[in-house]
């Protein structure tokens, strides 16, 4: 079955990659997008469906987030993890291709905070299809906040930056969508009226397009707002398949002791498409300090300290949040009641104009470092 239909993906992706996009052409290659995006759901069910699928090695989340090692085999995943963590794994390290074969969990402490990294076995080829271990690997990696991409120098000296490429392309058509953000789309669908359009600010598709692709979609009625400018069809698409995850990824680059000649920053930044990432060694242990502040920074974690509104503020047990979390956030982390009693709340530190300011509504954005009263309703 799933043969079957990776052969008709594989006629699709043939037939887009030959179609020349033009005005007259469009409709066709959003078609073709269509039913690729349609198949590779179906191969990621008949994947999840096996036995042992979806289950992400049964690894538990947990502490204030969650990290996920992905890379070819042999790049040193479970070096890098085993240092991160102080040993405090069990992820066998072998000079050969497979050592890992599960999801060996380890918890890195740093800044105050409790960082899960999971070293997950070797990405193959198919694997979004299921292939290897693939199915497993790709579960983890759809759970966690941050995906950590490891490269790493080869014996020429050299590094295979087309890996990246291929471990992209495989998160993807898993439905992992990296360093981006879901598009503002709402469909709401009705039992007849065909479908009906509302955009927002200049748009790439026309009514047309839109209508048609939504009946691709299988959608034949419904009304349709774009509320975000400039939402492509692929965009779209991900919208109506509702099973995308947004995940951000950031990108280390091992045994940095194999380099023969020095390369520039800026040459590495283009061939990565960002500036995300960072150079190690694990055998040298070079730049793990930074890896580890860089691991933290990439999760956007800030430290909030709770003060008694009669004692001193504990500074040595703070609170996890993410950068743009809010005193409801706050509340909500502590206990859900104190959202329902909340009267008010003082602060000293970067999100007050001055020291112990008072706030009284919930949506006030906290930042790293803050030292917060919270005062409840009797």
């Amino acid at each position: 079955m799933s043969e079957k239909i990776e052969e008709h993906i594989k006629e699709l992706e043939e037939r887009l990659a030959s179609t020349v996009p033009n005005k007259h052409t469009q409709r066709s290659i959003n078609y073709l997008r269509a039913s690729i995006a349609q198949c590779r759901n179906d191969l990621v069910r008949i994947a999840s469906s096996k036995k042992g699928g979806g289950v992400g090695f049964g690894t538990k989340k947990t502490g204030d987030a969650t990290c996920a090692f992905l890379g070819w085999p042999s790049v040193g995943k479970s070096s890098l993890l085993n240092l991160l963590t102080g040993g405090n794994t069990h992820s066998k390290v072998a000079a050969y291709d497979f050592t890992t074969i599960s999801a060996i969990p380890g918890m890195m402490d740093i800044e105050q905070a409790k960082i899960q990294l999971i070293d997950l076995p070797g990405i193959i080829l198919g694997a979004a299809v299921g292939k290897g271990r693939g199915k497993e690997v790709l579960a983890a990696a759809r759970s966690a906040d941050l995906v950590l991409i490891i490269l790493s120098f080869r014996e020429d000296g050299s590094i295979r930056y087309e890996d990246l490429n291929i471990i992209r392309k495989e998160l993807s058509d898993a439905g992992i969508r990296l360093n981006q953000s879901p598009r503002r789309i709402t469909v709401t669908p009705r039992e007849r009226g065909g479908i009906g359009w509302v955009p927002h600010g200049e748009q790439i598709m026309d009514k047309e397009e839109v209508k048609f692709l939504t009946n691709d979609l299988g959608i034949k009625h419904a009304a349709v707002y774009f509320h975000d400018p400039n939402i492509t069809p692929e965009q779209f698409i991900d919208y109506v398949m509702g099973n995308r995850v947004y995940i951000r990824e950031f990108v280390i680059i091992n045994k940095s002791d194999l380099m023969k000649a020095p390369t520039p920053p800026e040459e590495i930044t283009a061939k990565i498409g960002h500036d995300h990432w960072v150079m190690v060694s694990a055998l040298k242990i070079d730049n793990i300090d930074m890896l580890r502040h860089k691991i933290f920074q990439e999760n956007n974690l800030i430290r909030i300290f709770l003060k008694p509104p009669t004692g001193d503020a504990d500074l040595e047990h703070p609170l996890i949040l993410h950068q743009e979390d809010t005193l409801e956030t706050l509340c909500r982390k502590i206990h859900k009641q104190f959202v329902d009693t909340f009267r008010y709340a003082l602060i000293w530190g970067k999100s007050a104009k001055h020291a112990g300011q008072k706030f009284s509504t919930l949506d006030h954005v906290i930042e790293d470092g803050d030292i917060i009263s919270i005062y409840l309703r009797r």
